[in-house]
């Protein structure tokens, strides 16, 4: 299957653009595997970070997609998806200013 993905990324001035990708994937996939195939093949300057825990316990790998927030090392792949980042500070593309956990 295909997925057509479109990311929300920030050009030189802070304002988002949306971006197509197609990206080969499985159904079974994840929403983190896209990404780091969209970054390692594709668009090695896109900002999104890495899925760690791959388990769903850290949180870090939080974004919007198609609309609702998500881990994306949990969430599976849809045909068509709106990547975007979750409603904080952005510092670049999918990356945010998470508020201090202390």
């Amino acid at each position: 299957m295909n997925a057509e993905v479109y990311i929300a990324k920030t050009d030189e001035h802070g304002n988002k653009k949306w971006v197509r990708y197609e990206v080969p994937c499985a159904s079974s996939d994840r929403v983190a595997q896209v990404l780091r195939y969209i970054y390692e093949h594709i668009d090695g300057d896109i900002a999104y970070r890495p899925c760690f825990c791959k388990r769903g316990s850290c949180g870090l790998c939080m974004m919007v997609v198609n609309g609702k927030c998500v881990k994306t090392c949990l969430a599976a792949v849809s045909p068509v998806m709106h990547i975007e980042p979750l409603p904080l500070p952005v510092i670049r593309d999918l990356v945010v200013e998470f508020p201090d956990r202390r």
